[in-house]
């Protein structure tokens, strides 16, 4: 493909991306000074709005549209309600341990680049992935694997193409592998890959492929007992990536952990007591036995809305919260 063709469908695409953003923050009614808040890739209200305007003369391309795509992506995979509502904390564990894993082996030369995040649901995997995204969004490729894929490695390698902004896809299974290769030995990127449980033993060689020919990192999340279904069926598979090809297996464990779920109640509730932090641990006693068989981290974000929605703006005392956690637990 001849240089300035390639240039020109880069330059389209960076301003269909910018026009994307665009359209969602005013569906959203954000500032713009609120939108860069959620998505630093964005850069400066002069540089999207030049690119808006198809100004990009003195723009690096190559670098903006990696970060237009990585904005993209993270907008995406927070979906309309998340995107919206939640918030995140970067002093959680999930998030500290990934993190942690992910800027070590970014130094790492070998072959030594798989990371495993692997808890059950609500354990705090996808606010790492998300937070690692928002922090280091042009390095970062999300995908999301499916058991719809049947394990096939075309519909994996389609979907990492259309992670990398790719509209053609090849069809042959052969020119996707080799397009794939081509593009993540152009520069060091890591894929992201949430739920990983669903690959299946070929995708899983398909995997090991990527990670001997290519020079980037490749995080897996994924619940801990489908994970451990799959290394069950495909032993031989899973050992390629969890022997020499592993950085690190971080296992999140069943249960919240106690200093998470007081971090999460002294920032979400306003509290009666005049000591916030005291209340939060009070109250982190009354709903961590829950919260481990009720959906753990995501259950004290629930118990949290559910107390201040019957505070109805006043703040929250012990016996309303406790009342929120009784509530919680007899709506699920």
């Amino acid at each position: 493909m001849a240089p300035e063709l390639f240039k020109t469908m880069e330059a389209n695409e960076l301003r269909e991306l910018a026009q994307k953003i665009k359209d969602y923050q005013e569906a959203k009614k954000l500032t713009f000074a609120l939108l860069l808040k959620k998505f630093r890739g964005i850069g400066s209200d002069k540089t999207f709005n030049r690119i808006l305007a198809g100004d990009l003369s003195e723009l690096d391309l190559e670098k903006q549209l990696n970060n237009y795509r990585a904005v993209w992506a993270l907008i995406e995979s927070l979906g309309d309600e998340e995107a919206d509502e939640e918030e995140f904390y970067d002093d959680l564990f999930p998030v500290i341990q990934l993190k942690r894993a992910f800027f070590e082996t970014t130094r790492e030369n070998g072959n030594g680049r798989v990371i495993f995040l692997l808890g059950p649901t609500g354990s705090g995997k996808s606010c790492a992935r998300k937070l690692l995204i928002e922090k280091y969004g042009e390095r970062l490729l999300w995908i999301e694997a499916s058991e719809a894929w049947g394990g096939s490695p075309m519909a994996f390698l389609g979907a990492i193409l259309v992670a990398l902004g790719k509209k053609d896809v090849p069809y042959g299974q052969v020119d996707r592998l080799n397009l794939v290769i081509q593009l993540l030995k152009a520069s060091r990127r890591c894929l992201v890959i949430e739920e990983a449980h669903h690959l299946g033993p070929r995708n899983l060689n398909v995997q090991v492929t990527l990670v001997n020919q290519t020079p980037g990192e490749f995080v897996n999340l994924a619940i801990d007992t489908l994970w451990k279904k799959l290394e069950s069926a495909a032993y031989e598979e899973c050992r390629q990536l969890t022997g020499n090809r592993l950085a690190e297996r971080i296992n999140l464990g069943r249960e919240p952990r106690e200093s998470d779920v007081c971090k999460l109640l002294e920032r979400r509730i306003k509290w009666a007591d005049p000591d916030p932090k005291k209340a939060s641990k009070q109250a982190a006693k009354l709903v961590l036995d829950k919260a481990a068989n009720y959906g753990r981290l995501a259950f004290v974000r629930d118990v949290c809305k559910r107390a201040n929605e019957m505070a109805e703006s006043k703040p929250v005392d012990i016996e309303l919260f406790a009342g929120a956690v009784t509530e919680e637990v007899a709506s699920r």
